[in-house]
């Protein structure tokens, strides 16, 4: 739990702010009922507890430390069968938790330029803050200073990154096509270093389902940060008064008060993740991941993209569209239907069960990468998805309820905002 003393100085601040607004402005006005203030205040808190989830389990499946490189050693198509939601299966992936509360940390990276990487920097607020990797800096290597606001930065040949909050997450993704490039991917991964850094100090917070959805979900925050996001000064000063980053006793009417507006909130988070559909039967989430900067304030969208699948890219590094659908059947995509990309893009369809896991088969068909994909004279696509094998392009399903995702990367973003694929065509 964070000290007291941290949290007093919050306060202090979030009172200032407070007798700072003008009449018509004044955060937390007595026109504001508890409900409606925890109401934003969880939307608010939703992605970044559905961080703190992922993280715990990440800690125990794969035994992810602080200020520590994690990379899977696991060729991809190892994850099939595993209980794990819309695994990757074109990349090895790994990566570090970074606890920045006791001075910056230096990353190192290698030269990689002969095939995808991506290194995604992900903030306590879930805000995809920097990119490094083949797009990000071309696949340069180099060494990569993160850092908090007003902390000293070590000098000449390290790049400096400014971090909100005291705590991050390096998601890196690393293309693999077959088993005989395993040593070139491996060793990638053992060449990604923290060459400086602290022994992390502050306490990371342990999940609990019942308090993420109970007036106790203020503790979460009152846990990740140490300081007020600038920009957020006022909405913070509304947040108080239901505890968060302050001390506050709520009588049992007040609490109820609180949870109607969690319950609410839910319900809110719920239906604007049913606004991602873009059509044909496609639900894509293009426009709610990104830097603070670019969702201004889209705290109803950042909430629906956490729960539409954490840690999802900004639009210009890679797209997600799923369809959930059953039968067998096929997609035909025109050759002005395929997903808009970049020169250097690429895409890739699976499928999965209901519940987005992948399953094995005995025909070992999980996949279909750009490079392996069988396109028609004119540029378009067909993808069959049946329980048997079909000429062209294939992937298997036994016939049951199913979802289908694409995955863009590295689109097009001032058209793949307005994409969606064509309709997946049930046979008869």
């Amino acid at each position: 739990m964070k000290s007291q003393s941290i949290r007093l100085a919050i306060a202090v601040v979030l009172v200032g702010s407070l007798c700072a607004c003008g009449a018509g402005q004044q955060a937390g006005s007595k026109e504001d009922s508890l409900q409606d203030i925890a109401y934003d205040a969880f939307i608010y808190a939703y992605p970044m507890m559905e961080q703190v989830k992922t993280v715990n389990g990440m800690q125990q499946f794969m035994n992810f430390q602080f200020n520590s490189v994690a990379m899977n050693p696991k060729l991809p198509w190892d994850n099939v069968g595993m209980p794990i939601v819309a695994p990757n299966l074109t990349s090895m992936t790994g990566g570090v938790l970074l606890d920045l509360s006791q001075g910056p940390v230096t990353l190192e990276i290698p030269v990689v330029e002969d095939r995808y990487i991506v290194y995604q920097c992900i903030d306590v607020f879930t805000h995809n803050f920097f990119y490094l990797g083949t797009r990000g800096n071309q696949g340069e290597g180099g060494q990569f200073v993160f850092h908090m606001k007003g902390q000293e930065v070590p000098g000449t040949g390290t790049t400096p990154v400014e971090v909100e909050g005291d705590h991050a997450m390096i998601v890196v993704r690393i293309d693999i096509a077959s088993a005989e490039e395993y040593d070139r991917v491996r060793e990638i991964q053992n060449s990604i270093q923290l060459i400086d850094a602290p022994a992390p100090d502050r306490s990371y917070p342990v999940y609990d389902e019942a308090s993420a959805f109970s007036p106790a979900f203020v503790e979460y925050v009152n846990e990740l940060l140490t300081e007020v996001p600038k920009s957020e000064t006022a909405l913070f000063a509304r947040f108080a008064r239901i505890g968060i980053l302050n001390d506050v006793s709520l009588t049992d009417e007040e609490k109820a008060e609180v949870q109607a507006g969690i319950d609410e909130g839910l319900e809110a988070i719920k239906a604007e993740t049913d606004n991602l559909i873009v059509g044909n039967g496609w639900v894509g989430a293009t426009e709610v991941f990104g830097t603070r900067a670019y969702l201004a304030g889209n705290y109803l969208g950042r909430a629906a993209g956490g729960h539409f699948g954490l840690w999802g890219n900004s639009k210009e590094e890679a797209n997600y569209f799923m369809a959930f659908t059953e039968g067998e059947g096929q997609i035909v995509f025109g050759p002005d239907d395929l997903p808009p990309l970049t020169d250097i893009g690429f895409w890739s369809i699976t499928v999965h069960d209901e519940k987005v896991l992948v399953h094995p088969n005995e025909y070992d068909s999980y996949v279909l990468i750009t490079d392996k994909m069988v396109f028609e004279d004119d540029g378009g696509l067909i993808i069959k998805i049946s329980s048997k094998p079909e000429d062209g392009n294939w992937l298997y399903t036994p016939g049951d309820k199913m979802a289908i995702l694409i995955r863009a990367y590295q689109a097009d973003p001032e058209k793949i905002g307005s994409y969606a694929p064509p309709a997946f065509e049930k046979w008869e």
